[in-house]
Order: C-alpha cells, then sequence, then structure tokens
C-alpha cells in the first residue's frame, strides 16, 4: 500500500535550539510500535506483515514469526477493544505472539482501562465512585458482548432474573446521582462532575439501545457480561494475560512509549522510580480495584491526556527533567491522524504520534479508501521510520538530521 521510496521526517515545527544529539540513545534492539488496534485483528496482521515481522502466508488463526520478529521489539501501544470488528479475533491474534518467540510489550489505552473498570465495577456497585463505570464505556462496547455471546453463550440458558434486577447490577442507582458528586469533589472539578452525571443518563439508554441493534436482550447483555468477566477478569480466563500483562510506560533508549502522553508529575515520578516500578505501581492499582483514583490522577492521565486545557499538564519543566534524564522523545498513539504518523515538538521533547485510524469501522466512516496498515519502527541504529497505507512514501528521521538547527 506504501512506496519503496523514502522521505524525511522533520518535527513540526523545526527545534529552534540543538538537540544533545550526542546523549542520544537508540533502543538497544529494533523496535515496532503499533497502537490503537481496534479491535481490527486484519488490520493488525497487514501491519505486521508490512514490518516483515510475520512471513506473508501468516493468518489471523496461525502466524509464523520471521527472523526480524524473533529478533525485534514488539510494542502495542494501546487501545486494543471497541470500534472495530472482532474483539476476539485480535486478541487471539495477540495471544499467539505472546506465546511465539517474540518480545513483546502491551501498553495499557483509555478503552482497555475503561473496559477493564466497567467489568470490575459490577462486583462493586456499592462503591459510589465507581457504579457508573460500567455504564461509561458506552455504546461502542455492545459489539463485544454481542460478539461474546454469540460465540459463548449460544444454547446456555438465560439467567432468571427480573429486568429490574439485572438492571440493579449492571446500571447505578438513583441514589448514585445524589452522591457521588460528595465522593468525586476531591478528584475531579465540579464542571467534569456535572458532565459526567449527565452523560451518564444518556450513556445508559444509549448502552441498551446499542446492544438492542445487535439482537440483545437484557438477559442476553447480563449473560453476555457474566462471560466477559469470565474470559478476562478470572485468573484462569482465556484472556486474563491481557489485562495482567498490561504495562502504563516503555523506556527504549531515549524514547518513552505510552498510550497518550506525560505530564509534569508523572516526568518527576519517572526520574524518581524506574519504570518497572511505576508499571508495578500500575498493576497494583489495577489489582486492588482502585480505578477511579487511578483513572483521575497522572497515572491515568498517561493513556488519556490529550493535552487539553483539563488534562495534567506537560510544560517545560516536566520536560527539562526529561531531557535532563536522557529522555527526547515520547511515542504515543490515541490522537489519530490522516496522511499517516506526524511528528511534533511538544515542549522542547519530540513527540511521535502514531495512531492512523486503522480499524474498518472508523476509516468507514472518515472516508479512508485504504484499508488500514501501519508501523512505526525505532532501529538499533539510530534511524526512525514511519509506514503507513495512508502516505505514498517511507517517512524516516534520524537524530542527526537536528544537529543542523
Amino acid at each position: 500500500m506504501y512506496a519503496a521510496t523514502a522521505t524525511a521526517w522533520q518535527p513540526q515545527p523545526h527545534p529552534q535550539t540543538p538537540f544533545p544529539t550526542e546523549n542520544w540513545m537508540a533502543p538497544a534492539k529494533d523496535t515496532y510500535f503499533f497502537c490503537d488496534l481496534h479491535a481490527d485483528a486484519d488490520a493488525f496482521l497487514r501491519s505486521l506483515k508490512l514490518s516483515y515481522l510475520v512471513t506473508l502466508d501468516s493468518t489471523v488463526e496461525r502466524i509464523t514469526l520471521t527472523t526480524k520478529g524473533r529478533s525485534g521489539q514488539i510494542i502495542i501501544g494501546g487501545d486494543c477493544f471497541d470500534k472495530g470488528p472482532s474483539n476476539l479475533a485480535l486478541f487471539r491474534l495477540i495471544a499467539q505472539l505472546k506465546h511465539a518467540e517474540c518480545d513483546l510489550v502491551l501498553l495499557a489505552g483509555n478503552h482497555d482501562i475503561r473496559i477493564y473498570a466497567g467489568l470490575l465495577a459490577t462486583d462493586f456497585m456499592d462503591d459510589l465512585r465507581q457504579a457508573h463505570f460500567f455504564v461509561r464505556m458506552g455504546r461502542k462496547t455492545a459489539s463485544l458482548f454481542a460478539e461474546i455471546h454469540r460465540h459463548y453463550c449460544q444454547g446456555e440458558k438465560l439467567p432468571g432474573l427480573a429486568d429490574s434486577v439485572i438492571r440493579r447490577r449492571l446500571f447505578p442507582s438513583e441514589d448514585w446521582f445524589d452522591f457521588f458528586p460528595a465522593y468525586a469533589q476531591h478528584t475531579m472539578p465540579k464542571s467534569k462532575i456535572d458532565k459526567e452525571l449527565k452523560q451518564i443518563r444518556k450513556k445508559q439508554d444509549d448502552f441498551i439501545q446499542a446492544c438492542g441493534e445487535h439482537g440483545l436482550s437484557l438477559p442476553e447483555i447480563y449473560q453476555a457480561v457474566a462471560k466477559a468477566k469470565e474470559l478476562f477478569l478470572s485468573p484462569d480466563g482465556e484472556f486474563a494475560w491481557f489485562f495482567q500483562s498490561l504495562d502504563l510506560i516503555h523506556l527504549a533508549g531515549s524514547y518513552c512509549f505510552s498510550h497518550a502522553g506525560l505530564d509534569d508529575q508523572f516526568a518527576e515520578k519517572l526520574v524518581a522510580h524506574s519504570a518497572d516500578e511505576l508499571n508495578q505501581t500500575f498493576r497494583e492499582q489495577m489489582n486492588q480495584g482502585r480505578i477511579f483514583e487511578m483513572y483521575y490522577s497522572e497515572f491515568g492521565n498517561v493513556f488519556r491526556t490529550k493535552y487539553r486545557a483539563n488534562d495534567w499538564p506537560l510544560t517545560e519543566r516536566g520536560s527539562d527533567i526529561l531531557r535532563r534524564n536522557h529522555i527526547f522523545a515520547i511515542v504515543n498513539g490515541h490522537r489519530s491522524h490522516r496522511e499517516g504518523q506526524q511528528l511534533f515538538l511538544r515542549q522542547g521533547l519530540l513527540n511521535f504520534e502514531c495512531d492512523t485510524q486503522l480499524n474498518a469501522n472508523c476509516r468507514r466512516k472518515s472516508n479512508l479508501q485504504t484499508p488500514g496498515e501501519a508501523v512505526t519502527i525505532f532501529y538499533a541504529d539510530g534511524m526512525v521510520s514511519a509506514l503507513s497505507s495512508d502516505f505514498p512514501m517511507t517517512k524516516q528521521f534520524h537524530p542527526k538530521q537536528l544537529q543542523q538547527h
């Protein structure tokens, strides 16, 4: 889908001050970054083939790693759930990579954490900080539950529960709307609390409607939710490995990989603690069910930020902290772009934004004509290459390009 020719990739805008390229460190091994797969196994398979990490005769059901696939590092940068045509096929494809001879890193995306928090919330409906998290997942998750019901629940007896009982087990009560503001006031500003209350009422109706469009009744939704918890949350569930394996960040050379980005407070933590320690703290918060506090903290900002006014800010102070500790570039997805991956300057750091809107459903809505495929490769020799079906050439960058500025 792309031409073999290459074009120099310059940050927008060009840097006005010299970068300390003599201290720049490339990854120890060739590193392949994929992100925002959004339940599209075919798009991910095309991207793996584009990278020559799997053989060209590989299929979604059976892949074969190449030498590159066995020797390089593969980073999946978050948002595996929602939007696309098939959640389960994508997770089965990723499972093949996990069990093959490859170095695989899985990073948490906002859609991934929403699913985790939503499924977990159904066991803690008395926790008024989190009782709305199932509804908060929104209508995009209806396709996941429809898939699960189709693949796992056909022929099983429906739960013998009244609709009113099911609603109490999935949706926040009227008391929640009265008490949530008091529980959230120390974590969220009033404007966001008011917005949350308004959205939850709408999302509840939208979710039931979307499930109905997939042919699911309320008892069938409840049945699919129970199966989803078994598959993803039970320790021996088929896909339990996914949430158990999630990291928040990954460092390789002078690059910091995450789903969305960094802020000043997380930059300070990244200097005071190792990436392994921060990832361990993140997993402990997940395992303890402390989703609400984590979601609205600097940890949650790493998979949520779009550098909006109400996000935790990355300023020159945070950037300076990172640069003094030899982190010169941040790599993420989360903000989608046309015409392939984009390279920016953000507070004196290089920012590789790699979400090219891979999944078929979003591409169709955006009137993108080609099937999605993309990879951003950070080579051990320092070169960075960005390949995408939405740009006619390979974009290439090397830190030495910055010496002239």
